[in-house]
């Protein structure tokens, strides 16, 4: 088995010639899309887990196509709710995470400031003061300015980046078209 390498593309493989990856989910094996508490009004968290783990490795440039195989056994007017449903739960998502992405990215801002001013106050208390019970408050404001600016460090280059990416994945499904059509083989 030859690796998958990212850059050559390789995750690219479900693109079709017109340059959209097409999701092919098949809804002929299920009587209802929908979940079954849910007097349907919520699809079932299944066929977003499968959609999920079939665009997980997709450029987010590629515009993304979810097609369902209906088998001809749905009315237009359900076709419209479940394309409904499908376009909500993905633009909530998406709006989720960019939340989420701006909560964690004030809360890493005022860790850092936080940090810097501890840290400030290590040296002035250090100046001021120069005997035995000011050098252990001295290392411990010393190492608590650390924690905090290393925390925020965290949040900005490690998570962030796990975070941005998310968002990305939430927008290319937010920006999805939903059809109805038998997949081409």
């Amino acid at each position: 088995l030859k690796p998958l390498n990212m850059s050559a593309g390789d995750f690219d493989l479900a693109v079709a010639e017109d340059g959209k990856a097409y999701v092919n989910v098949d809804l002929t094996k299920i009587d209802s899309p929908f979940s079954v508490f849910s007097y349907n009004k919520r699809m079932d968290p299944e066929i977003f887990d499968y959609i999920d783990t079939q665009v997980y490795y997709l450029r987010a440039a590629i515009p993304v196509v979810i097609n369902f195989d209906d088998g001809g056994k749905y009315s237009e007017e359900l076709k419209q709710k479940i394309a409904k449903y499908v376009k909500r739960h993905y633009s909530l998502e998406y709006e989720d995470k960019r939340l989420e992405h701006r909560k964690a990215l004030f809360f890493g801002g005022g860790l850092l400031l936080l940090g810097v001013v501890v840290l400030v106050f290590h040296f002035l208390f250090s100046y001021v003061f120069e005997n035995a019970t000011s050098e252990l408050l001295n290392e411990i404001t010393l190492i608590l300015s650390w924690m905090l600016i290393w925390q925020s460090a965290d949040t900005f280059l490690v998570s962030g980046h796990a975070r941005r990416v998310d968002i990305l994945n939430s927008g290319q499904l937010a920006l999805a078209e939903v059809t109805f059509n038998k997949p081409k083989s």
